[in-house]
């Protein structure tokens, strides 16, 4: 099949497909158009695999700095509000 023919089978399809169908077609073109997005923070916007990691590399080096509070020091400071 070529491309032409296959662009109007799938233009036919998306028209009369379901909600549920075009969530589905519209992910995986998200996917195809955004590689390596992971996820999303809560503004929407993107959160790519290579930021990911970054930032997770950094809080652990924090982590190994003692660069962090306690569950207790967590607690405390809750009681405090």
């Amino acid at each position: 099949m070529g491309v032409q023919k296959l662009r109007q089978e799938l233009h036919d399809y998306i028209d009369h497909a379901d909600e549920r169908f075009l969530k589905m077609v519209y992910a995986m073109s998200k996917e195809y158009k955004e590689p390596g997005v992971v996820g999303y923070n809560i503004d929407g916007s993107p959160i790519t695999k290579e930021s990911l990691v970054k930032r997770a590399k950094a809080a652990s080096q924090r982590v190994k700095s003692g660069d962090y509070i306690t569950q207790e020091e967590v607690q405390k400071e809750i009681e405090n509000w």
